[in-house]
């Protein structure tokens, strides 16, 4: 065997395996979308690995959200602080994972914040709820209907206090405005008169609706003297026992207003250190009515979600979703106690200070037991619950302080523009060089096209997510592959144009230009991995092509179109 026919063996042998790397993409790519629809009704999971083996797109391209976390590294100790952001990543992780998004991207930039990329997922608020929130689930009882009801007759009391001495407060201001108004006697007889002959022509007078002015038209009067509790309807029976509790539906448009309410210095100081007002996690639909229910908690927590097992979705025997649970050991024995002395009295499970239900104890659990929820919730709701509740809850509250959202129609219009500037820039390198340096050209596009095939193989083996800067980052191998074959062109045409025969040329052509090629690579590849090292995202996107680009234009470059070459040595003249 010939020295240089160990180019022909590698490069056969790197193009079988590149074939094999990059056929699962090429199915991927070929399918319709009437094939994945069959694909996955006959088999889901199927569609699922042929995607988990071929290039991934990135979040631009298939669409997906990209939200920024930031980990509230000062309520923690600084024992906590350590390794609190690890931690949150770990656990966020493990939520996403139960939402079955494909190659999630989880990282860590600086020192307290979290970026999440999940291509191909586009629902923001559930995203939002199951990666934002905190996930700390407890079990409170509910307050006695006595005591609530005397915290909330107090509450009244200031509240209409607060408004009465507000509207004192406008009444006043409006007084001092009018000392700025013309008087009566200022007032053109004429006009008086005109207006009492137009008051009566629509059926009023001049006097009547100067009244209209003084009267509050958003409380009655029990309502201002009750601004809470008459905005309050009781939800809450135990119709085995006919007792109430307190728990209560308040319109949505009214919720707003009672927060504001419930928020005041004053009314604070009404509410015991030991009792506390809860929302519910989501709206309901009562009696065609948005409501949202308030309720009135024991603030002692009496068991933690965290000792939960086995937990799964499920639905009740009316079709209702619920989350199913099991206990083991101590925390059996101690939820069997607190339900066992509290039968028929109403106990809230909470999902980060939110209710998510109130269900009756109607007997003692021990072993197992479900959290039903509200009539409007969902099965997905069940099921995100159980994901975060299995995942565990943050070591620290986080807060969104970014959030994109990149439709699937945006990264199909994003892949077919990239996929046709791809196209065009190639075209025209391939008509310029074909056309310049003749045969020679024709043979530097062979190379070319040896570059982007082996460049998507690898990207397809390793596993590597297509982005639009690695879209840029090929098409900018494009114009370095084929700048290392104008290098040697050039070299060749000098050596030509001396005298030497082909043969000499070549050989020279290549040896002279070598240095050059290699030192401008080199370079690139220091640029590309500094930009993989302290990029993140869609740099990273552009520095992995960038460099694996380049890393095989040195090879094309030296091995396919130098072996081509080695078979031209033989001619008497050469078409470059």
């Amino acid at each position: 065997m010939q020295l240089s026919n160990w180019r022909v063996v590698v490069t056969l042998i790197l193009l079988v395996l590149a074939v094999m790397a990059f056929w699962n993409t090429f199915k991927l790519w070929t399918l319709s979308p009437e094939d994945k629809a069959a694909m996955l009704e006959k088999d889901p999971g199927s569609l699922t690995t042929l995607e988990q083996k071929a290039i991934r797109l990135g979040l631009d391209l298939q669409g997906g959200i990209h939200v920024v976390l930031r980990v509230k590294l000062e309520e923690l100790n600084e024992a906590e602080k350590e390794d609190a952001v690890e931690r949150a990543i770990h656990i966020i992780r493990n939520r996403i994972d139960g939402l079955g998004v494909t190659e999630p991207q989880i990282q860590k930039q600086g020192n307290d914040r979290i970026i999440v990329d999940l291509p191909g997922f586009t629902d923001a608020s559930r995203a939002e709820q199951l990666i934002g929130q905190t996930a700390l689930l407890e079990f409170k009882m509910i307050e006695s209907a006595e005591n609530a009801n005397l915290i909330i007759s107090r509450i009244d009391s200031v509240i209409a206090a607060y408004e009465k001495a507000k509207a004192d407060e406008t009444e006043e201001t409006a007084a001092s405005a009018d000392t700025l108004a013309v008087t009566i006697e200022d007032i053109d007889t004429s006009t008086i008169k005109a207006s009492d002959i137009l008051a009566e022509l629509m059926g009023d007078s001049l006097v009547d609706t100067a009244g209209l002015f003084d009267f509050d038209e958003t409380l009655s009067l029990s309502e201002n003297d009750r601004p809470l509790s008459s905005r309050l309807d009781p939800i809450l029976f135990n119709n085995r026992t006919g007792i109430s509790w307190p728990g209560f539906a308040v319109n949505k448009d009214q919720r707003a207003l009672i927060d504001r309410w419930l928020n005041l210095p004053e009314t604070k100081k009404q509410i015991p250190i030991d009792v506390q007002f809860a929302w519910s996690t989501r709206s309901q639909i009562t009696n065609q009515r948005e409501v949202y229910y308030l309720y009135v908690l024991k603030r002692k927590v009496q068991f933690l979600g965290k000792f939960l097992e086995g937990i799964a979705p499920s639905r009740d025997n009316f079709g209702g979703p619920m989350v199913q649970f099991r206990l083991s050991g101590d925390a059996s024995a101690r939820f069997a106690q607190l339900t066992g002395a509290n039968i028929d009295k109403p106990m809230a499970i909470l999902l980060d200070d939110k209710v998510e239900s109130a269900p009756m104890i109607q007997s003692k659990i021990r072993g197992s037991g479900q959290i039903t929820m509200g009539s409007s919730a969902t099965f997905e709701n069940a099921r995100d619950l159980s994901i975060v509740l299995k995942a565990g809850a943050l070591p620290a509250p986080v807060e969104i302080i970014e959030k994109n959202v990149v439709g699937a129609t945006l990264g199909a219009d994003s892949i077919k523009k990239g996929f046709f500037s791809s196209l065009i820039g190639l075209a025209l390198v391939f008509i310029y060089i074909g056309v310049y340096y003749r045969l020679s050209g024709l043979i530097a596009n062979v190379g070319l096209v040896f570059n982007i095939f082996f460049l998507l193989a690898f990207m397809a083996g390793l596993g590597a997510t297509l982005t639009m800067p690695g879209i840029a980052g090929i098409i900018l191998t494009i114009g370095i592959s084929i700048d290392a074959n104008i290098l040697i062109f050039e070299r060749i045409r000098e050596e030509l144009r001396t005298g030497k025969t082909v043969r000499a040329s070549i050989d020279a052509g290549y040896n002279r230009a070598f240095i050059a090629i290699f030192d401008s690579h080199v370079t690139t590849l220091i640029t590309a991995g500094a930009l993989f090292l302290l990029g993140s995202g869609p740099i990273k996107g552009f520095a992995v092509t960038l460099f694996v680009g380049v890393s095989i234009s040195l090879y094309t470059a030296y091995v396919i179109t130098k072996q081509i070459f080695e078979v031209r040595k033989s001619y008497k003249t050469l078409s470059i």
